[in-house]
Order: C-alpha cells, then structure tokens, then sequence
C-alpha cells in the first residue's frame, strides 16, 4: 500500500482462503487485460469471463495466455456452463474446458430450470477433473429463496465438490 490508514485488516497473501478475489472479465481486450493487471494482478486471485464472452471474444487464448502468465487462474462465467446444459452438450462442455487448459469450472443455475440434485452431479463429474466454483441463487430478481433453502444447497454443493459457492441475488 502507499501509505497506511488504521483500522484496516492486513491483505493476506496469495494463495489465500481469507479476501478472495475475483475479478469478472466483461469482454476486455488484450490491452485492457494487460492494464487491469498492471495495477489489480496483486489483489486478484481468479478471473471469470462472464457470461459467455468467451464465445465472441477476438484472441481468446491469447487473453488466456496473458493471464495465465500473470498467475492468474481463469474460468467461465455459469451462465456459458447453461447454455451447454441446456443443448445437452455437457461432454462438449468438458471437451471445451479440456482444449483451453482450464483449471476451473462454475457450475450454475441462475438462468435455466435444472433440478438441484443434477446440479450436484454436474458438481461431481467435474471436480474429478477440475475446482469447481458454483453459484446458488437466480438472475430473476422475482424468485426468492428462503435462507435456510440457501444454506441447504450451499452445503450439498460443497459436499459435492465444489472448492467455493458463490451466492448469486439480483
């Protein structure tokens, strides 16, 4: 830090448990990429390329390439994980993560109808091969889940695989 102000908690060091931090990428450029990592490399721990950017976006490995020579991990956003599932193209899905190196998959049901205990088996099959991040929660701001339903699906998700659960709400 430039300078020091009290009553902050110290930043742990990477690897970290405590202060994780994800950056989500919305369709940057390589430059752009480099930029961020110029001043936030330092603070962020995972880069999620949100929603299925990564089926547009121009000089994708490239982008990867940057990253990863940054020490930064990425994966893609749940929402491109959906899209698949929905097709019926989950071996697809993992021939994808497969040929782009990836170390890390999210594995949500914020935008499709998918039963919770498939949701977990999804959880299952990939961590055999990956760290899985899920998401519990909806896009649709008019379905509420009650806490203790949130705590329930957190908790099968983690006993499923997953390394973290990302609570999504709009």
């Amino acid at each position: 830090m430039n300078y020091s102000l009290s009553q902050l908690p110290e930043r742990t060091q990477k690897p970290r448990e405590q202060g994780f931090t994800m950056m989500m990428d919305k369709g940057l450029s390589i430059r752009e990429v480099e930029d961020f990592l110029e001043v936030g490399a330092p603070y962020t721990d995972i880069v999620k390329l949100g929603w299925a950017t990564s089926y547009v976006v121009p000089n994708l490995k490239r982008k990867l390439e940057v990253y990863k020579a940054a020490g930064l991990p990425v994966y893609l956003g749940g929402t491109l994980f959906e899209a698949f599932i929905i097709r019926n193209q989950f071996d697809d899905y993992r021939r994808l993560l497969d040929s782009f190196g990836l170390e890390y998959a999210e594995v949500s049901d914020g935008s499709i109808d998918l039963q919770h205990d498939r949701k977990c088996e999804f959880i299952r099959e990939l961590s055999k091969s990956v760290r899985v991040l899920s998401e519990v929660g909806s896009k649709d701001a008019e379905k509420i889940i009650p806490p203790y339903k949130w705590i329930s699906q957190m908790q099968a998700e983690l006993d499923a695989g997953a390394i973290k659960v990302i609570g999504e709400a709009r």
